[in-house]
C-alpha cells in the first residue's frame, strides 16, 4: 500500500511535531483558562439562582447573599440541588451549610470540580 501513495500523500501522512510554548506562556493560558472557567461558574450559578428564586438577574451579583435575596432554608436547598444537576457534582452537607453569598457557592462548585 505505501508504493501506492504518491509523494505527496506520503507527505500529508507524517506526523506534524507542534513546538510546545514555553512555559510560562503554557502557565498563563492555564491560569487565563481558569479564570474563564471560574467566571463561567459563577455566571451559571447567578442564572440558576435566579431562576429558583423567580427574581431577575441583574438583582443576583456574586456579593448577594441568599437571605437578602429572600431566599429560606427550602429555597436553599431547592438552589443547591439545582447547582449540583447543573454541574453534575455532589456537595457535601458540610461545606453547602456553610455558603451564604453567590460567590462562595461559585467558589464551592469550582473547587468540586477541580478535584
Amino acid at each position: 500500500m505505501q508504493a501506492q501513495l504518491t509523494s505527496v500523500a506520503r507527505i500529508q501522512a507524517r506526523p506534524l511535531t507542534v513546538a510546545k510554548l514555553p512555559r510560562a506562556q503554557r502557565a498563563q493560558r492555564m491560569i487565563v483558562r481558569a479564570a474563564a472557567d471560574k467566571g463561567q461558574v459563577l455566571s451559571d450559578v447567578r442564572s440558576i439562582i435566579a431562576e429558583q428564586l423567580g427574581t431577575d438577574l441583574d438583582k443576583v451579583t456574586a456579593e448577594s447573599k441568599f437571605v437578602d435575596l429572600g431566599a429560606d432554608s427550602l429555597d436553599t436547598v431547592e438552589i443547591m440541588m439545582a447547582l449540583e444537576e447543573k454541574f453534575d457534582i455532589q456537595l457535601d452537607e458540610e461545606g453547602a451549610e456553610k455558603i451564604s453569598t453567590v460567590q462562595e457557592a461559585a467558589d464551592l462548585i469550582a473547587a468540586q470540580m477541580d478535584k
